[in-house]
């Protein structure tokens, strides 16, 4: 991965670790290609670290991409802006080709660099927009904010943003700390 943190490689591994392995490789394609030498790129690189932590954070995401009201493009967009607030590589990298998936153009994904808005489709997507730039710079929302984002969102949407965006602040800092970078970096 790089100076400060060495993969784990399978012949390395704990029982724990071989089986969270064993449950990434043969799970969905991560956005990440499984590097050819072996171990795992990328978060779940770190997360071996700690085997039960590891199911827990994959259930978890596995929950975020499933199990929320937000549409995909909603949910690209506030995991885009947060990727390149944290100047994270790694997840804009992994982001990029999944913002494009879920409907943005090249051009809105590298707009959201610089926060520029892309052509919302919905209220929900502004109302995400807004919100998590919001959460970016001060972490909390003032009353006519959080009133804006019920108005659009409802509560339970907005719990949901909140969590996705909390979720992937933890990664950033897990993946800043631990120096991982986007492939090639």
């Amino acid at each position: 991965m790089n100076e400060r943190f060495a993969r784990i490689l399978p012949e390395q591994m704990t029982p724990q670790q071989e089986e969270v392995y064993a449950t990434f490789r043969g799970g969905p394609a991560l956005a990440v290609p499984h590097p050819t030498e072996g171990g795992l790129s990328g978060p779940p690189g770190l997360w071996l670290l700690n085997p039960r932590l590891a199911q827990i954070f994959r259930s978890f995401s596995g929950a975020l991409r499933s199990e929320l009201g937000l549409s995909s493009r909603s949910k690209e967009i506030a995991v885009l802006l947060h990727a390149h607030h944290r100047a994270s590589s790694f997840e804009v990298f992994a982001h990029r080709r999944a913002g494009m998936t879920a409907g943005l153009s090249e051009e809105e994904v590298e707009g959201l660099a610089t926060r520029v808005p892309p052509a919302f489709a919905t209220d929900e997507e502004r109302s995400v927009f807004e919100t998590t730039i919001s959460l970016l710079d001060r972490q909390a929302l003032d009353d006519a904010e959080y009133a804006a984002a019920v108005d659009v969102l409802g509560e339970r949407r907005l719990f949901e943003l909140v969590s996705l965006v909390g979720f992937y602040d933890m990664i950033a800092t897990q993946l800043a700390v631990f120096g991982v970078k986007a492939p090639g970096e």
